[in-house]
């Protein structure tokens, strides 16, 4: 089902809700049958259309309100946030009193929205098949909500302009067009806007997320924004500029002075919008450069200059979560290269206002990439080998010393490779002091992959595993005997300026809350979807669990999570049984957890996940067109398969985001299967208290190392906001 019927039928529904004159008994009629029709087979649009597309033609206003809501949904390709849109369980409850089922031509039933190809299919049918229509879409808040955004939206908007054809105020110039590539050496204006109007360089409908913004206005006509600009093939006058936000309109115009660096090809230009730390949209400028004025422009390089949005939130700010967001001292947005394999990483420090702490590049392909490798082989040694932890949760300061040096060292050539000395612009002499300085214990480490197109969202970096000590390569390295008697900042502790003493605090998992953000766009998702903050559960809390069943301890860990709470669980050991709960269930869902193998086709070269009877894939979770009302977390605890890690579910990320999961807990490793039950219960009894799950995630980690002298914590990431959380906590049996 194409863009074009969300827009036709968004288009009538928001035509009616601004029709002053009621429909007539004959036109509320027709309007049912075609409610009926697409709730019995919307698959037959092609023969439903001609006849809802006569039934508007026949009412000259209605057909004028029609085609004025139509231009301006086409502006938006039909993109409506999907929390705008109400369950279909809901709006029959708010139309009829009760859920209604729908019989379909061949006896099925369809109660659910995830049946339809189509959410606004199922609520605009429900909403025709009453009488009134028009009286009913007036009544509906979603149908207000949406009415707003479409009349109010905004564009972030970015253009270059040659200083010499710029005028006093930049509100009148003359733009270098988006067809023409710019020269080499050559000087520019960049300049940025958020206006009613779309204009510079667009590849993409997506507009500024005002909604974001709606409850922190209050008496104000105006907010500061920041802006953040970098790009390693221009040299650019400032990273940091404000931007002032009108209540509506037109913002101010900020300028950037840019000059192509590289000679020939396409440049890349990142800019970010952020409102008191919280980034707001992304967009990735890619420009062509040529060497000098008039060289040819091979077809392949068309067009010159193009702007794609790599992020944008829809996800409320409230001042209650304004109020967290001084924790978020560091942001670390990743970019990679495919052009030569450099990962740019640019760290932010957000409690000096957003200024730039550094900025420069390392080589995924060699330095850092090797680095990266060999944590995660000290990680598997560690946690799957009989020397190690394989059949250990209890370990001891004998096995704490065979390993931790070994992870200690492995993390301090990682932390070197993502901040090597004396490289980059601003680093200088520094290599890591001045981000040291700035994080403190407990600080929420945002990372930002902020780069799809280049193919970043395929790429992860274990950044728990990073050691930020120096530390000695020698037989006499041993682990400190006084970490467990001194706090995170190892205060008065004998040992901390020794460096052939491991200290735990200096792991970043250890000492740092890290959430990354599964905030990627990529041209597999239909539209952005929105980082959420809470799973609207109810009680019970309904948890799909897949598994593999040879494990030989899943079926005591149902008991064990049922206990935690007041929760429904759904049980699926082969793919068929997954397909009934995610038909029946969808709208329910909570948690989707795979206690399950996983890894990559050796043939194919493609994830996958194993249930007990065949593999899931991308395609397979495509086909299921799944819709997860509650944005349930996806917890992947792969256990016992030596080739799972994150390359093997990275790319599902847009699969379960696209079926509406709110983010996803994986492992860089496989997991040993007494400690993935055991992280996993200890876990989900925080989670059920309704903890944010970034701070449930750090506090595990650190009573699994002080308990239990097992590191093996350090091996699960977060992909979803830190504070995410129960919207209800569950209720002990």
């Amino acid at each position: 089902m194409n863009s074009s019927v969300t827009k036709i039928l968004l288009a009538l529904l928001l035509a009616l809700k601004k029709l002053e004159i009621p429909l007539s008994e004959d036109e509320q009629a027709l309007l049912q049958d075609v409610g009926q029709q697409l709730a019995l087979d919307p698959d037959y649009w092609e023969f439903i259309e001609p006849e809802l597309i006569t039934i508007i033609q026949a009412n000259s206003t209605l057909h004028q309100l029609f085609e004025a809501g139509k231009v301006k949904l086409d502006a938006l390709d039909g993109r409506i946030p999907r929390e705008l849109l109400p369950s279909l369980a809901y709006l029959e409850k708010e139309l009829f009193g009760e859920t209604k089922e729908i019989t379909t031509f061949d006896g099925q039933i369809k109660g659910e929205p995830n049946n339809l190809p189509n959410p606004v299919i199922s609520l605009t049918s429900s909403i025709l098949r009453l009488s009134n229509q028009d009286h009913t879409v007036k009544q509906l808040l979603f149908i207000q909500e949406i009415s707003d955004y479409v009349e109010n939206y905004r564009y972030f908007n970015t253009y270059f302009v040659n200083p010499d054809d710029a005028c006093e105020g930049l509100r009148h110039h003359i733009t270098v067009p988006p067809s023409e590539p710019l020269i080499h050496g050559q000087t520019y204006l960049l300049l940025v806007d958020i206006s009613p109007e779309r204009k510079g360089i667009e590849n993409e409908p997506t507009p500024f997320p005002d909604q974001a913004l709606a409850q922190v206005w209050n008496d104000s006509e105006s907010l500061p924004l920041d802006l953040v600009v970098a790009s390693k093939d221009f040299n650019i006058d400032a990273t940091l500029k404000k931007l002032t936000l009108p209540r509506s309109g037109v913002s101010d115009i900020v300028q950037f002075t840019v000059k192509p660096n590289l000679f020939e090809g396409r440049g890349y230009i990142q800019v970010d919008l952020l409102y008191r730390g919280y980034l707001l949209q992304s967009k990735q400028l890619a420009v062509l450069i040529i060497p000098v004025a008039r060289a040819e422009i091979p077809e392949s390089l068309r067009p010159p200059q193009t702007a794609t949005i790599t992020f944008t939130t829809t996800d409320l700010l409230t001042h209650e979560k304004l109020a967290l967001l001084p924790e978020r001292f560091l942001t670390v947005d990743v970019q990679v290269d495919t052009r030569d394999g450099s990962t740019d990483l640019r760290f932010l420090d957000r409690t000096q206002g957003n200024q730039e702490l550094v900025s420069y590049s390392t080589n995924l392909q060699s330095g850092l990439g090797n680095a990266i490798a060999r944590v995660r082989q000290k990680l598997h040694s560690m946690a799957a080998t009989k020397e190690g932890y394989q059949f250990k949760t209890q370990g001891d300061m004998k096995l704490l010393n065979t390993w931790l040096p070994q992870l200690a060292d492995a993390g301090r050539y990682l932390y070197r490779s993502l901040l090597p000395e004396n490289k980059g612009r601003t680093l200088g002499e520094d290599s890591g002091e001045k981000l040291r300085a700035a994080l403190k214990p407990d600080s929420v480490i945002q990372v930002n992959p902020i780069n799809p197109i280049l193919g970043l969202g395929k790429s992860t970096i274990p950044w728990a595993l990073l050691y930020e000590r120096k530390v000695m390569t020698s037989k006499e390295v041993h682990v400190c005997e006084e970490f467990l008697n001194h706090d995170i900042d190892c205060t008065d502790c004998p040992f901390k300026d020794n460096y052939k003493v491991v200290c735990p605090h200096a792991f970043w998992g250890y000492r740092y809350a890290i959430e990354q953000l599964p905030a990627w766009t990529s041209g597999e998702l239909s539209q952005t979807p929105s980082l959420v903050w809470q799973i609207a559960n109810n009680q019970p809390l309904y948890i799909n669990f897949n598994v593999w069943r040879d494990f030989r301890f899943w079926k005591n860990h149902l008991p064990k999570i049922e206990q935690l709470g007041y929760v429904k669980m759904l049980v699926a050991e082969e793919i068929m049984e997954l397909e009934n709960i995610w038909a029946t269930y969808s709208s329910d869902l909570d948690i989707v957890y795979f206690y399950c193998h996983g890894g990559i086709d050796e043939i194919e070269q493609l994830p996958y996940l194993q249930l007990s009877d065949d593999k899931i894939s991308s395609n397979f979770l495509e086909a299921c067109e799944v819709n997860w009302q509650h944005r349930p977390l996806v917890l992947l605890n792969g256990c016992a398969t030596g080739d799972y890690g994150p390359e093997s579910y990275i790319s599902l990320i847009d699969d379960f985001r696209s079926a509406g999961a709110s983010g996803v807990i994986g492992t860089e490793c496989p997991v040993p299967e007494l400690f993935a039950e055991l992280y996993a219960i200890t876990l989900l009894k925080r989670v059920f208290r309704g903890e944010p799950l970034g701070q449930a995630m750090l506090t595990v980690r650190r009573e699994m190392l002080q308990q239990n002298l097992n590191p093996l914590g350090l091996v699960y990431s977060l992909y979803a906001p830190y504070e995410i959380a129960l919207a209800r906590a569950l209720a002990h049996n």
